[in-house]
């Protein structure tokens, strides 16, 4: 009777993870389906069926961690299917409500955290533009896992990079490297991050740091383009200097770039960090990338090149 009643119980709760499965796959294709039809439009809506992290968890029935694979993959596929993104209204307004959702259901998914906090942070059209909802999941996380440094390390990053609150990113780092699981580097990091005159090695420190670390290949590609992107402000930023200081001795622009080498600014002229040379216009002194290279250029705040400038005069002195 009661292996029975055992066998009658395991072939109900294989049943239920069954359907449970079925409901779950079930979510994406669905929705699809409603978006395949309104693409007819110019605006793809932009609609979640559940957008309750709460509700969301009632529904799953025990299988939190399942479900949060399933909302996991469709927060990847909303985050990066771009033409899709640039039709709706707001191109990432429910990204920060699946990561809600994903992070609710299963707590322990890191990566959620992690690259979640990348995507909403990141300016328009590379991310949401949303680095305060950035923090808040990065603070739900550390609420769950005060002891992973990396969260902490991601807190700093969000506010050094996209919320210029300097202040902030070096007591997150600081905080971080408290903890005996994080590497020596931190401390150092957090040095730099409450010294505003240590931004412009700070910022690279970041991106490098966020480059070997990262396990996901999309995070990389994206700190190898502010990497990237650095270095183009770099460039520009010494080339524009020194293209004054030319002016400034000659009374003109030179008529070509080398003339800043045969003069003695520069030892030789760069070129941007794939190769191409940078595009010069002696009339107004005006240098620029080449509209054929092969570098993505991100944004990178003004306060980077400021601070960059600063550094390059007190060197030139």
């Amino acid at each position: 009777m009661n292996t029975r009643k055992l066998a009658n119980n395991g072939a109900r709760a294989r049943a239920l993870l069954g359907t449970c499965v079925v409901l779950a796959l079930l979510i994406k294709p669905v929705q699809d389906r409603v978006e395949a039809r309104l693409g007819q439009q110019s605006i793809v809506a932009d609609q979640l069926y559940f957008g309750s992290p709460a509700a969301v968890k009632k529904m799953s029935l025990g299988y939190e961690c399942l479900l949060a694979d399933v909302y996991w993959m469709r927060t990847i596929q909303y985050y990066g299917r771009r033409g899709e993104a640039a039709k709706r209204p707001v191109r990432y307004k429910n990204l920060g409500t699946l990561l809600d959702i994903t992070t609710t259901l299963d707590p322990d998914l890191l990566d959620a955290y992690r690259a979640g906090s990348s995507f909403l942070a990141e300016a328009d059209p590379i991310g949401a533009g949303q680095p305060r909802e950035a923090i808040k999941l990065l603070d739900k996380g550390i609420s769950r896992h005060p002891l992973q440094w990396r969260l902490w390390f991601d807190k700093g990053f969000v506010y050094f990079w996209f919320l210029k609150d300097f202040k902030s990113a070096g007591e997150a780092w600081l905080a971080a490297s408290r903890l005996s699981t994080a590497p020596p580097w931190m401390e150092g990091l957090a040095a730099m991050g409450l010294s505003r005159s240590g931004a412009v090695q700070t910022a690279k420190t970041l991106w490098q740091h966020q480059y070997h670390e990262s396990n996901r290949a999309d995070v990389k590609e994206n700190a190898r383009n502010h990497l990237l992107s650095i270095q183009v402000v770099e460039d520009l930023s010494t080339l524009e200097f020194f293209l004054n200081k030319y002016r400034e001795r000659t009374g003109s622009f030179p008529q070509r770039l080398d003339d800043l080498v045969r003069a003695g600014f520069l030892r030789y002229i760069p070129r941007d960090p794939l190769g191409t040379p940078y595009q010069y216009d002696p009339k107004i002194g005006e240098i620029r990338l080449d509209p054929q290279t092969k570098v993505r250029r991100l944004d990178v705040p003004e306060a980077y090149r400021e601070a960059y400038l600063e550094r390059i005069a007190r060197l030139y002195q």
